[in-house]
């Protein structure tokens, strides 16, 4: 990873959890972090804005030793956050959730899968109270049927290659059921492209034992279980939605056990 992490911030609390994230993992790449304020009505002054900014880009500064860019935009968070990641090409983008119950002003309530879906960049979404992380030592991988999903291969390697993050690559088998060929081949993808690049991975496979809608619940009691420090997901369903329809989605990214969660779109 060579260029710097996109931190999109709406100047809270979350939003400063967010980028003391990126600001461990820019330091670990070696590389900076951008921060974006989009401004709008519910937005400070942009010279207040401006303020706020620069005092947690000399904190960044202080953890990476590198300069922390400033964007300050207008407009939609849907429409400029997506432009800036396309424009400018970040390997990585780190953003902050209030969940459900979050505040409402602020864009990065329960309208973070919207925002997430939108954008190509990987994106690590962080809660409030999840842990600030130095070593992502355990990632769980859900397959899917996503055509995709190469994609996803390719945003875990991210954290592989700068932390050694074993992989545990998870499916839950529901009795009675084929799994389609794409999800068999996507699999088999997963398990070459891990094995050619010398990442540690473990095939893990579930019966499925929490009858609920998606399959999110069995996937978190996993995570916990193996003591994961991220999950990874793509962000918008397959078109089967065989594994993650949106509500499976939202469920991983505000979940109960505060884990980061990559997102692949």
């Amino acid at each position: 990873m060579k260029k710097p992490v996109l931190v999109p911030t709406d100047l809270t609390d979350v939003a400063s959890k967010a980028i003391h994230q990126a600001g461990i993992i820019a330091k670990k790449a070696g590389t900076s972090v951008s921060l974006l304020h989009v401004l709008n009505e519910k937005s400070p002054s942009r010279e207040d804005a401006e303020k706020l900014l620069k005092i947690e880009a000399e904190r960044v500064k202080e953890l990476t030793g590198k300069e922390c860019e400033i964007l300050l935009m207008e407009g939609s968070i849907f429409e400029v956050v997506p432009q800036v990641t396309g424009d400018q090409g970040f390997d990585l983008m780190v953003i902050g959730t209030h969940g459900v119950h979050g505040i409402k002003q602020h864009f990065m309530g329960a309208n973070i899968l919207k925002l997430v879906c939108r954008i190509h960049t990987p994106v690590l979404v962080v809660q409030k109270d999840s842990p600030l992380i130095e070593n992502f030592r355990t990632l769980v991988m859900p397959v899917s049927s996503h055509v995709d999903f190469h994609k996803e291969i390719d945003s875990v390697l991210l954290f592989t290659a700068l932390f050694g993050t074993e992989v545990h690559l998870y499916s839950i088998y529901k009795p009675g059921y084929e799994w389609p060929e794409q999800t068999l081949k996507n699999i088999e993808d997963a398990k070459a492209t891990f094995e050619l690049n010398g990442v540690r991975m473990k095939r893990v496979k579930e019966e499925q034992e929490v009858f609920a809608q998606g399959y999110a619940k069995q996937t978190l009691l996993y995570a916990g279980s193996a003591g994961a420090d991220l999950i990874s997901v793509m962000s918008t369903p397959s078109d089967d939605y065989y594994y993650f329809a949106a509500a499976d989605k939202e469920a991983l990214l505000l979940n109960d056990l505060h884990l980061p969660v990559l997102c692949t779109g």
